[in-house]
């Protein structure tokens, strides 16, 4: 008998054959062998073992010996090691491509900077009305851009309540839930807000509650509460004379105003018109009942 790594022999304490179709005990007569896996017996012949393997192996006292099982459960966890490292490869590779685009992205910005850096040296350089008038337009449409940016995900409660408490954690604590509550409760719908505050200093002698500017996740998720915004109306007491509006840039709000006033001129028309994303569109209801009208006149 061969006990694999340390050549232990059992004589003294036989055990059952690891084979499930035998179970025999392997006596000290027998060509038993130990798994140096599971450190169960076998029978060399219910294992396949040859006779001149069996041999080498009682001779040598470093060769290792694991029964089938054993060896399979080892090929399936290579199979897996296999596997988890071709798909740690892949993520490898698309973060390689992501830093790639990053840094395409980083060097077009460097570009850009330095483009407007040099416009603005060579306008500069002429020293003239115009050349002014220019800069200042460049610069007004960045900052524009730039503000519209940080504002995408924005959107502006106005009539909320002020908190009730004098720590300031308290009171902004107790914004977070009023917003958690009128978006969640009131209008139904999920979205992820990252941050609340409240817009204009504080003053204890002012009824008018200041308004509330929270940030959500995505621009997709702003239109989204817009969209339900005009049921705070029909919610309850408390949220009729809440109103909630997208965070606007002034030539954002001087462009809404512009679109108001046509969308009045236009109602007063009788003409049925919305404003939806920034943007005068016909209603529904315009579409619907024009529809109808020309089914009537056939």
């Amino acid at each position: 008998m061969t006990g694999g790594e340390d050549g232990e022999d059992v004589a003294a304490s036989p055990k059952p054959c690891g084979t499930e179709k035998c179970k025999k005990i392997v006596k000290d007569a027998d060509n038993g062998i130990r798994c140096d896996e599971c450190e169960l017996w076998f029978h060399a012949g219910c294992e396949q073992v040859s006779v001149g393997f069996y041999k080498e192996l009682q001779k040598s006292k470093t060769q290792l010996w694991m029964c089938k099982k054993c060896r399979g459960s080892r090929k399936n966890y290579k199979q897996e090691i296999i596997k988890l490292r071709a798909e740690n490869e892949e993520m490898k590779e698309e973060n390689r491509k992501m830093d790639t685009k990053v840094k395409d992205l980083e060097t077009k910005n460097g570009e850009m900077k330095k483009k407007l850096q040099e416009l603005e040296e060579k306008l500069l350089s002429t020293k003239s009305d115009i050349t002014s008038q220019v800069m200042n337009m460049v610069r007004d449409e960045m900052n524009e851009r730039d503000e519209t940016q940080k504002r995408a995900n924005n959107i502006v409660v106005y009539n909320l309540p002020e908190p009730d408490g004098t720590v300031v954690e308290e009171r902004i604590k107790e914004d977070i839930n009023k917003c958690a509550y009128l978006l969640k409760d009131v209008l139904k719908v999920e979205v992820g807000v990252t941050k609340v505050i409240r817009l204009g200093k504080r003053n204890d002698n002012n009824t008018r509650p200041r308004p509330t500017l929270i940030k959500l996740e995505n621009e997709s998720e702003k239109w989204h509460v817009l969209s339900k915004a005009k049921n705070l109306k029909y919610a309850n007491e408390e949220t009729r004379k809440i109103g909630i509006s997208p965070d606007m840039t002034k030539r954002q709000r001087e462009e809404n105003k512009k679109l108001r006033d046509e969308l009045n001129i236009r109602r007063d028309r009788g003409e049925r018109w919305q404003i939806k994303r920034g943007q005068l569109v016909p209603s529904f209801r315009q579409q619907t009942d024009n529809s109808e009208g020309a089914t009537g006149g056939q």
